[in-house]
C-alpha cells in the first residue's frame, strides 16, 4: 500500500539535521593523519588568538559509561586522542568558529606534533604482539571466549575451511549530524542518533547534566548511527564548556575514516565433521575479529543466537578471539555480526557437498530443521519451513535454465535472530479529529511510522488518513528504543495494539457521556449506543494513553525468519556481473507486504555488494587506502541485478500478529548465494569476500 511516511521526503520536506533552522557556531574535528602515533604537543594559541574555540582530548572530562555490546559506540574509552592516536581519522581536537569554512581555516592553524609509530593493519600482524594498540594490555587480544553446545563429535569425514569476510562501512545516505545547545542546567541535543531517547541516558551519565534529545529524521542507519554517541558526548561537553550552541555535520570522507561504526572484519577456521550421507554431526568454529582500536565488541558473539543456522547439527564449539588493530573501530551495522556467520555456514555446506559429490540442494535438505518448534540449546525456533522455501527455489526451472559456461546459479538457505527480548513504548491520543501515535525514535527510512499508522487504522477500523504520528523526545518517551535487531514489526504492533485497546476502553466511558447511553459496540470507528446512537472515536479529544509492550522469551531472541536465495551471475570480460536474484522469505505474518519487499530488496542489495564490491583497504601499517566511495567500491544501481522477492509466511506463535523481523536476514544469505553462483561458473573454491577474479586466478 502507499507509504504514509514518504510524501514529505519526496517534496523535500524531510527536515534532516542540516535542514533545521539554526543560529550558533560550527565545529570541525582535527583528525590524526597517522594510524598510530604519539601526540607530542598541541599548540592552539594561534587559532585561539584569531577567534577559534579549541577543545583537545586533555580538555575533555567525561565519565566512562558502559554501552553493552555497541562496540564502536562505547563510552568506555577516550573520546578523543590524548597521548596517542590509534587510527587514521581519530579526533585529536575540536575547532569551533562562526561558520564551517572559518572553522576549517582556523583548524589549519592548530599545530600538532606527532611521533609516528608502527601501525597494525591486519589480524596476523596484531597477533604477533610486537606492537600493541593498548599498551597497558600488553597484547592485542582484547577478549577471547569459547562456547560449546551439544556433543562435539569428531567421527566420520572431516573438512577444514579458512575463510575471510572483509571490513565494510554502513555508508548511510546522510552521515552523522548534530546540534548541541547548552542551557543553564542542561543540554539540548538535536541529532540523527539511533535510539536517541535511550542513548541520551548514557550522555547524561557521561557529562553529569540533564540531556534533552530531539530526534531528527535520519537518512539511514541500520545500527551505524549508534556510534554517533561518541561525537555527541564531545560536542555536548564543548557546548557546555564554551557556553555556545554548536552544529556539526560529518563529511563522507570523515565517515569512511572514523565513523566508529564499520561492519565486521572476520577470519574463520572451521572444522566440519559429517557422515558419508551428508549429515553434519558437529562444527568447531574459531573466529578472529578485527575490532579496530577498540577494547571489546558484540558482533562476534551475536551469532551465538543461531550458531547452526537453519540446520540440525548435534554439536558445536564456537571460539571468538577479539583482536585490536589501528583501524576505525567496528560498530553494529545491519545484522551486527550475523551476515558473515551465515556466509561462512553456507560456504561450509557447499564445501561438504563438493567433497561428497552430492548436490548443494541435497546437503541442505538432509540437514535443514524439519520439525517445529525446535530448541537447539541456544535458540528456540518457534515456527518455519526452510525445506519448503528450498523446494520453492528448486522449482524455478527458469532460473536454473540460465546456467551455461559463463553463467552460474548459486543457492543459499538461512535464518537470523530477530526481536531481542525487551520492550517498546508509545503514546496515543485524539487530536484535531485524528488518532495521533507518539513514537520515541527518529525516522530511519524502514517505514516504522507507516507501520504504526497502518496498524492503528486496522485495529480501530478507520482509514489511514484518520491516523497521524509524531516523534517525541526523551523527556516524553524516555524508554522508547526504536529500531535495532529487526525488532520493530513485533514491538510496534505489540505497543500500538495495547495502546489502542487502552484508548478504546477510556473513550468508551466518554462516549457514554456524550451519547447519554450505554455503549454496546464499537464498529468501523464508531462507539454505538444501546439506542442506536453513535459517536466517532476521532471526535472524543482530550485523552492520552501511554503503553509499554514487553516481550521476554526463553533465550535472548524471540523470532526467527527463514529465507532461501537463488543468485545468478555471469562472467563477462573478466568481470563478475550479477544478473538476477530471487528471494523466498518467511517473515511470519507480514504487516505490509510491500514494506517487507522493500526491506528485503535493500538488505539483498547490501549482501550482493559486500560479496562483489564493497570493502575497506588498509596497508600493513593500517594506513587507509579507501578514503572515497569510488575507491571503497560503493555500487550504483547499474551494478546490481533485478531482485525478486516472494513472501511465504509461517506465522510465529510467540509474537503479536505472528510477525518476524526481517531487516537483517537478507544480507548474509545474499552474499552466500552470490559466492555460490561464482563458484558454479569458475569451478573453484572461494574463501573470501569481496570476490576478486584476479586474486583467484593469480
Amino acid at each position: 500500500m502507499r507509504r504514509i511516511d514518504a510524501y514529505d521526503l519526496l517534496i523535500g520536506k524531510g527536515n534532516y539535521v542540516d535542514d533545521i533552522s539554526y543560529k550558533g557556531k560550527y565545529a570541525v574535528f582535527i583528525r590524526s593523519p597517522y594510524a598510530h602515533a604519539r601526540i607530542v604537543n598541541i599548540n592552539k594559541e594561534d587559532a585561539e588568538r584569531r577567534g577559534a574555540l579549541v577543545l583537545t582530548g586533555k580538555d575533555l572530562v567525561s565519565r566512562n559509561v558502559e554501552s553493552g555490546e555497541r562496540e564502536g559506540a562505547s563510552l568506555t574509552t577516550p573520546l578523543m586522542a590524548i597521548n596517542k592516536a590509534l587510527y587514521v581519522g581519530q579526533p585529536v581536537a575540536l575547532v569551533i568558529a562562526n561558520d564551517p569554512y572559518e572553522a576549517t581555516d582556523l583548524a589549519e592553524l592548530v599545530q600538532i606534533d606527532y611521533e609516528p609509530l608502527e601501525g597494525i593493519g591486519n589480524i596476523e600482524k596484531a597477533l604477533e604482539n610486537k606492537v600493541t594498540v593498548f599498551e597497558d594490555l600488553k597484547t592485542n587480544v582484547v577478549r577471547e571466549q569459547t562456547f560449546e553446545f551439544g556433543k562435539l563429535s569428531t567421527q566420520g569425514r572431516h573438512l577444514e575451511l579458512d575463510l575471510y569476510w572483509s571490513r565494510s562501512s554502513g555508508n548511510p545516505i546522510e552521515p552523522y549530524g548534530a546540534i548541541t545547545i547548552p542551557t543553564d542546567d542542561s543540554l539540548t541535543i538535536i541529532s540523527n542518533q539511533q535510539a536517541g531517547n535511550v542513548v541520551s541516558n548514557e550522555i547524561q551519565k557521561a557529562l553529569g547534566v540533564k540531556v534533552v534529545h530531539k530526534n531528527a529524521r535520519q537518512g539511514g542507519s541500520f545500527g551505524e548511527k549508534f556510534s554517533l554517541v561518541r561525537y555527541l558526548t564531545v560536542l555536548g561537553f564543548a557546548a557546555l564548556k564554551f557556553k555556545v550552541p554548536i552544529k556539526w555535520i560529518e563529511t563522507r570522507n570523515e565517515h569512511l575514516m572514523a565513523s566508529n561504526g564499520s561492519g565486521p572484519e572476520r577470519k574463520f577456521k572451521i572444522h566440519a565433521y559429517y557422515s558419508s550421507d551428508g549429515r553434519v554431526n558437529s562444527l568447531d568454529v574459531h573466529i578472529w575479529e578485527d575490532v579496530g582500536a577498540s577494547r571489546d565488541a558484540g558482533q562476534p558473539f551475536k551469532p551465538l543466537a543461531f550458531l547452526t543456522g537453519p540446520y540440525k547439527i548435534g554439536g558445536i564449539r564456537y571460539t571468538g578471539t577479539l583482536v585490536a588493530t589501528n583501524k576505525n573501530p567496528a560498530g553494529a551495522f545491519r545484522g551486527a555480526g550475523t551476515p558473515p556467520h551465515t556466509w561462512a555456514l553456507e560456504r561450509t555446506m557447499d564445501a561438504i557437498a563438493d567433497d561428497l559429490g552430492i548436490s548443494k540442494a541435497d546437503v541442505r535438505k538432509i540437514n535443514a530443521i524439519d520439525t517445529f518448534p525446535y530448541d537447539s540449546g541456544f535458540a528456540y525456533y518457534d515456527s518455519g519451513n526452510p525445506r519448503g522455501l528450498l523446494d520453492l527455489a528448486l522449482s524455478r526451472k527458469d532460473i536454473f535454465a540460465l546456467r551455461n559456461k559463463n553463467t552460474g546459479v548459486g543457492l543459499a538457505l538461512s535464518t537470523d535472530p530477530s526481536t531481542p527480548s525487551g520492550s517498546e513504548r508509545v503514546k496515543i491520543k485524539v487530536k484535531n479529529n485524528k488518532i495521533v501515535i507518539g513514537l520515541g525514535f527518529g525516522p530511519e527510512g524502514q517505514g516504522n511510522e507507516h507501520s504504526a499508522v497502518v496498524m492503528a487504522s486496522r485495529l480501530l477500523g478507520i482509514t489511514p488518513d484518520d491516523v497521524a504520528y509524531e516523534i517525541l523526545d526523551n523527556t516524553e518517551l524516555p524508554t522508547s528504543f526504536g529500531p535495532g535487531g529487526s525488532r520493530m514489526a513485533i514491538y510496534t504492533f505489540g505497543a500500538v495494539s495495547g495502546a489502542v485497546e487502552e484508548l478504546k476502553a477510556r473513550l468508551r466511558r466518554k462516549a457514554e457521556v456524550v451519547l447519554n447511553d450505554k455503549v454496546i459496540d464499537y464498529r468501523d470507528g464508531y462507539f454505538i449506543g444501546e439506542n442506536g446512537g453513535k459517536v466517532r472515536i476521532t471526535s472524543l479529544e482530550g485523552e492520552e494513553v501511554d503503553f509499554t509492550y514487553t516481550l521476554q522469551g526463553k533465550y535472548r531472541f524471540n523470532a526467527y525468519p527463514f529465507a532461501c536465495d537463488l543468485a545468478v551471475v555471469r562472467i563477462e570480460d573478466g568481470k563478475i556481473k550479477p544478473i538476477k536474484h530471487v528471494v523466498y522469505i518467511d517473515p511470519g505474518t507480514p504487516i505490509d507486504e510491500d514494506l517487507v519487499k522493500e526491506q528485503v530488496i535493500g538488505g539483498t542489495a547490501i549482501g550482493i555488494s559486500l560479496a562483489l564490491y564493497e570493502h575497506y583497504v588498509y596497508d600493513e601499517n593500517a594506513n587507509l587506502l579507501t578514503t572515497n566511495l569510488a575507491d571503497y567500491g560503493m555500487p550504483t544501481a547499474a551494478d546490481l541485478p533485478e531482485i525478486e522477492v516472494n513472501i511465504v509466511p509461517t506465522p510465529s506463535p510467540s509474537t503479536p500478529y505472528g510477525a518476524k523481523g526481517i531487516g537483517e536476514i537478507p544480507v548474509g544469505i545474499a552474499a552466500a548465494a552470490v559466492t555460490s553462483a561464482i563458484e558454479d561458473v569458475i569451478k573453484r573454491r572461494i574463501n573470501r569476500v569481496p570476490v576478486s577474479l584476479e586474486d583467484l586466478f593469480e
